[in-house]
């Protein structure tokens, strides 16, 4: 399994937001009112990120000898845990941040502005996400000795 770089989830967050942005835009524009980023999202988010944060940390701790019990399928689980939790926060920060973008234009409408405030609070937690795939992603990784490059590899 190879692991995730930044700039992958880059180009997937800026095509997932320059779709959500013309996909707002147009809503925007048609005179429909566009809906509320619901609260349950900004949670699901943050809640999926703890889970990552936590399970990644038993695998450290599994990897610098204080866990000796963890099952190495459950930290290969861990690993595409992480990696999951990191792309669909790449997806949903480019969703929620286009969605925000493209109803930029009516900010000075109140109800227009609640919409915009709540899809930047989902993208900054959706964000959270992709940071904390990421950190569980790299708590999972050991560097092997009898690996001639001394690069790290995944539990």
């Amino acid at each position: 399994m190879s692991p995730l770089s930044w700039q992958r989830l880059t180009i997937v967050a800026l095509v997932v937001l320059v779709l959500a942005w013309l996909f707002s835009a147009s809503l925007g524009s048609s005179g429909t009112t566009p809906p509320h980023v619901p609260w349950t999202a900004v949670v699901f988010n943050l809640v999926a990120a703890a889970c990552a944060l936590w399970f990644g940390w038993q695998v450290r701790r599994f990897l610098i000898g204080k866990k000796p019990d963890l099952s190495a399928l459950r930290a290969a689980r861990t690993v595409v845990f992480g990696q999951a939790c990191a792309y669909a926060g790449a997806v949903l920060t480019g969703a929620y941040g286009g969605y925000a973008l493209g109803l930029l234009d009516d900010w000075s409408h109140g109800p227009r502005r609640e919409v915009i405030i709540s899809a930047l609070i989902a993208a900054g937690a959706a964000l959270l996400l992709v940071i904390a795939g990421l950190v569980a992603e790299h708590w999972c990784k050991h560097s092997d000795e009898d690996d001639d490059r001394g690069e790290a590899t995944p539990a």
